[in-house]
């Protein structure tokens, strides 16, 4: 089969370029395109920069009509709008440079003619613009995401929104089978640790050689790379420093005399926010209208996931602070132990609430995580139900066999591997490789829009 990987650059270009030589190895054809100029002659591969730049003269406005209705897009604005280059760009910037990515894809997959495209989860232009242009063209999109099971990669196909299994997945279980899941359980809640290591914001060797790279390469090979940006590098260093810093006065002690429910604050640039649930995106008004329908006496205590500390203002916090009942914990404070103390666990749609799960605590979900919608979770699917929602949560109890039944359902849709961020390792660059073998040639059940809205399924 015919993949392509489409990718920015760096440690992401290097690996996929390792996992299409395994794929290589198992006899499909691989080709890539990269943003950056140096990853994709590393990888023998297309540059998005160069393609487009050979396209001369457009006419921008017939094509961004033409591609606005070819495509499953509102808009080219709900493209680019998540796009941080553009911040601050005019909107006749955007457009042009959205269409030049959309038709610059069109003709390279005019020429590799893929039958796998592997865009990565983000929010840059030129992975929406590939997955739109694959699924038209009727090839295999697949997004990888990482989960808590053993086999922690879930693949999906056409979506980066929807649930983990097909409900009709969620079956009886054999003794061996809920053996397993007890055990999977056990260990994980015994184990007691975050699933992503806290992002630690400081000045190593590593970081170093990093920052000295980018100047480098910035200077000599990409001087037109709009995500290559040194200066920011350094500054979000030292604004992330200072904030953490900063925010150390907020934290607190979790509360002991008042039952409370625990909400870890969502990522505060992830794609998640930005482009599946957007209408999250004000986590601070869906936090306070928490706080605000639980029952006198109760708290809400939050937390701030791993990969943001430093990251979140210090207006959301101290607006959240001022609550009477909202109370904000050290970062590193273990969500096991926050998760086996509290009365229930609210997410927006955070691995938490799964964790939660695995302690049997009742859950309401507010951005249809991958967990929701089996019946062993409070969903709230409209705003409108919040209050209502919120109020029926401390006295929602999970019903154990369901919460078993699913649980190694989602274990069984699952694959060897885990997403580049997580494990970079050439060890890692095998499993990935034989999943997504797996799964493009069809050995395990297919299934996206169009289809089922699910994963990719790696067993039955």
């Amino acid at each position: 089969m015919r993949f392509l990987f489409c990718t920015l650059q760096f440690d992401e270009s290097d690996f996929y370029g390792r996992v299409g030589r395994q794929l290589e190895a198992r006899g499909h054809h691989v080709s890539h395109v990269a943003f950056s100029r140096r990853s994709a002659r590393r990888l023998g591969g297309a540059c998005l920069p160069d393609l487009m730049a050979r396209l001369g003269p457009l006419d921008i406005d017939a094509e961004a009509v033409r591609i606005e209705r070819t495509y499953a897009t509102p808009s080219l604005r709900d493209v680019y709008r998540t796009d941080w280059p553009l911040r601050g760009r005019s909107e006749r910037f955007c457009i042009e440079r959205t269409v030049r990515h959309f038709v610059a894809l069109e003709r390279l997959f005019d020429e590799v003619a893929p039958d796998v495209v592997v865009p990565e989860v983000g929010s840059e232009t030129m992975r929406t613009a590939a997955h739109l242009i694959g699924t038209q063209r009727g090839a295999r999109v697949l997004f990888v995401f990482y989960t808590i099971f053993p086999e922690p990669l879930r693949l999906y196909e056409g979506t980066m929104h929807a649930g983990i299994v097909a409900p009709e997945e969620v079956r009886e279980l054999t003794a061996h089978e809920r053996a397993q899941v007890e055990a999977f359980i056990a260990d994980f809640t015994r184990a007691d640790k975050p699933i992503r290591r806290y992002r630690a914001s400081r000045a190593t060797l590593r970081t170093g050689r990093d920052f000295a790279r980018h100047v480098f390469v910035r200077a000599t090979q990409e001087r037109d790379n709009e995500y290559l940006v040194p200066g920011r590098y350094l500054a979000n260093y030292v604004r992330e420093n200072a904030r953490a810093a900063l925010l150390r006065r907020y934290y607190g002690p979790v509360p002991t005399k008042r039952p409370f429910v625990y909400f870890p604050l969502h990522v505060t640039d992830d794609y998640k926010i930005k482009r599946v649930i957007p209408h999250c995106v004000d986590q601070a008004a869906l936090i306070e209208q928490v706080a605000d329908y639980l029952p006198q006496g109760h708290d809400l205590v939050i937390k701030e996931h791993p990969l943001s500390i430093g990251r979140n203002s210090i207006g959301l916090i101290h607006r959240l602070t001022r609550r009477p009942n909202i109370h904000l914990v050290e970062p590193r404070t273990s969500s096991h132990d926050l998760i086996r103390r509290s009365r229930a666990v609210a997410v927006i749609s955070s691995t938490v609430g799964l964790e939660a799960l695995l302690h049997g605590k009742p859950v309401l979900t507010l951005g249809q995580p991958f967990y929701s919608g089996y019946g062993v979770t409070l969903d709230v699917d409209s705003f409108r139900e919040l209050q209502a929602k919120v109020g029926q949560l401390l006295h929602f109890q999970p019903e154990r066999e369901r919460t078993l039944r699913f649980l190694h359902a989602a274990m069984r849709s699952c694959f060897p591997g885990a997403p580049v961020a997580i494990d970079p390792s050439d060890a890692n660059a095998r499993r990935m490789a034989s999943s997504l073998d797996v799964a493009a040639r069809g050995d395990g059940a297919a299934r996206g829009p169009g289809r089922s809205a699910a994963p990719v399924s790696a067993r039955a």
